[in-house]
């Protein structure tokens, strides 16, 4: 109260607290529901397990609601869960920076981020290589690593079991008894934080919380927060977080941890002695070594795992008996998961299993049926006892099962054999913890040697494949100067063709430009040829056409010429006819020249005849030829 009343002073002031009060009670009247308390943290983005623990802690009367100092209490304890200091009352009064949480209008917060994934992840880049590789080395399954596996890892750093135990609570984020890439790499971040003498944190930092691992489906709000109860309240059991003190069980169990399975049913959620946190583990157990798969477990089956608890044949036989309800010789998942929950508040905590089994240890599927009362000592039947009888470790006393008897001296010498067989069993794991290192570190010893001589030899092979490429690069170099020589007769001959191509290309330009002019000269050519082709062309019409003139002149000349011959041939006739004219006129003139009496008559006939030949010869030439010589 001294504590509460110390945060009331301290933060009535504090215009943060102030500010976050008004956000959840607008009305101010002094009460803050569950449901508006629910949202509200919710966006502190700290664990459903964590905000039940605060919500106890800021609610102790169990009213169901928080009043003004009781939220400057959740406050103050939200801060300091965040700053990675434990959350309890004694953190109230340390300086912790003012909580963070997520601003956001929506009412509803089943698609609200919470502000953890903003945070950056304490684990390096680098740390997180290296852990990577560790946890590869580990050959996972299916991406996950049992408490078999790690187990090596983890004793080595030689840190009490105490201190792993509470660094496997931190790292199984999701309490499914293996370590996925991300648990490991924050489990193996804690270790190196406590080897440097550093305090293993109450709970993980959000900063610690891997960034798969903050975004979560919230559900419905009110029931999704545990700790934040409607009316009327649930018991305070189901709403702290219970600590699991025997998580180093999953570290020395003989077999490795599967995923929770589907077994888990709604019988968790009603109150039961054994911690909700505690019993995924449980039902992994009996899963695996329920090997025939009919539902029970037989003393045979079980007899490896409850040996390695190191308790004595008659706790284990009086366990037995109280989880054994129905007296059947074998046990069910939940009579197994009381069994198991028994015998770690005996070795974790010095707790002795009860006489007989209260209300609150009664398994839930059990509790309409009546359980038939069982002495301290009642076991098991059949082969189920003998197998039982082989749980003895190293002692054939019957004395020390822990069991009241009644007389308070046995009692007292009882508790403390059992202390010593409990610091006997400690002791011997240790033994066996380092011897098993010894081996281990001979083995490392071992296999740096052998590195060592591997890497002696890959040396001596470096150093022959060193001299080796010594001499090609010395074979290269000879070779590089024979191709220089090469590469500048090359230049050389290329220089000397691209004078060549320089010349030809003149050339080619000259011989262009004459083929040019001579294209040119072909034109004009060409055009004169069209030209003369064309007079040609005339020239033929024209003589063909003088041709026909010719021949019509060769025809009129030949007309003529025949006219002419026609005229020769009369005027031969006429001149033939004017020769014989003229004898005919000189006959005339001689007849006249005569006699005249005896010649008339010879006149006569040649009057005649001249007549006659003046009719149809001479006259008829000249009219001829004057025809012809008109024509």
């Amino acid at each position: 109260m001294a504590a509460l009343t110390s945060l009331t002073q301290l933060s009535s002031g504090n215009p943060v607290f102030e500010n976050f009060y008004r956000q959840v009670d607008p009305g101010n009247t002094g009460r803050v529901g569950p449901t508006e308390a629910a949202l509200f943290l919710k966006k502190s983005g700290l664990p459903d397990i964590t905000l039940g623990k605060i919500w106890d802690l800021a609610d102790p009367d169990g009213k169901g609601y928080l009043d003004k100092q009781g939220f400057y209490v959740a406050l103050r304890l939200v801060a300091c869960a965040q700053s990675g200091q434990e959350v309890s009352l004694s953190s109230l009064n340390l300086t912790v920076p003012p909580p963070k949480f997520k601003d956001t209008s929506s009412p509803s917060l089943s698609s609200t981020a919470s502000t953890s994934s903003e945070l950056h992840w304490a684990v390096r880049p680098e740390e997180k290589s290296k852990f990577d590789g560790i946890f590869e080395s580990l050959a996972p399954v299916n991406g996950l690593l049992s408490g078999e596996k790690v187990k090596p890892v983890l004793i080595n750093s030689k840190l009490p079991l105490d201190v792993l135990g509470k660094v496997w609570d931190l790292s199984d984020i999701d309490k499914d008894g293996h370590l996925d890439r991300d648990e490991f790499a924050v489990a193996m971040h804690l270790v190196y934080r406590a080897l440097e003498k550093e305090p293993v944190p109450a709970l993980l930092p959000s900063a610690l919380i891997p960034p798969s691992k903050r975004k979560k489906s919230l559900g419905s709000v009110v029931g999704s927060v545990p700790g934040l109860p409607a009316s009327p309240p649930p018991p305070k059991d189901s709403l702290r977080s219970t600590p699991s003190h025997g998580s180093m069980n999953s570290l020395n169990s003989t077999g490795s941890l599967s995923p929770k399975h589907t077994l888990k049913s709604g019988q968790h959620s009603m109150n039961w002695v054994v911690p909700v946190s505690d019993r995924g583990r449980y039902d992994d157990i009996f899963l695996k070594t329920d090997a025939d798969l009919d539902g029970f477990v037989s003393g045979q089956e079980v007899k490896d795992i409850f040996m390695q608890s190191g308790l004595s044949q008659n706790i284990l036989a009086h366990i037995w008996a109280l989880a054994d309800t129905r007296q059947i010789g074998k046990l069910t998942r939940e009579q197994f998961a009381l069994a198991m929950h028994l015998i770690q508040q005996k070795v974790s905590k010095g707790i002795d299993p009860p006489q007989a089994l209260t209300a609150d240890m009664i398994p839930p599927s059990e509790r309409g049926t009546p359980v038939p009362s069982m002495s301290g000592y009642m076991t098991p039947v059949g082969s189920e006892m003998a197998a039982l009888s082989e749980m003895r470790r190293d002692s054939s006393s019957s004395v020390g099962s822990g069991e009241f008897t009644g007389i308070k001296e046995l009692d007292d010498i009882s508790q403390e054999i059992a202390q010593l067989q409990r610091e006997k069993y400690t002791l011997e794991q240790d033994i066996r913890e380092t011897e098993e290192a010894i081996r281990h570190k001979n083995a490392e010893v071992q296999e740096m040697q052998n590195d060592l001589d591997r890497e002696t030899a890959s040396l001596q092979e470096l150093e022959a494949q060193k001299q080796d490429a010594q001499d090609r690069l010395e074979e290269m170099d000879q070779q590089k100067h024979k191709l220089e020589d090469m590469l500048n007769e090359v230049r050389i001959k290329c220089q000397e063709e691209s004078q060549m191509i320089s010349t030809l290309q003149s050339q080619i330009h000259s011989q262009e430009s004459d083929l040019q002019c001579q294209e040119e000269e072909l034109s004009r050519a060409k055009a004169d040829l069209g030209r003369l082709q064309q007079e040609e062309n005339q020239l033929e019409q024209s003589l063909a056409a003088g041709k026909i003139q010719l021949e019509t002149i060769i025809k009129s000349l030949k007309a003529t010429q025949d006219e002419i011959n026609q005229a020769r041939s009369k005027l031969s006739q006429i001149q033939d006819s004017q020769q014989e004219v003229s004898k005919s006129i000189e006959q005339y003139n001689s007849t006249l020249n005569g006699t005249h009496g005896g010649s008339m008559t010879n006149l006569a006939d040649m009057s005649e005849g001249f007549s006659d030949r003046e009719n149809g010869g001479f006259p008829a030439m000249v009219r001829a030829a004057q025809v012809s010589q008109e024509s």
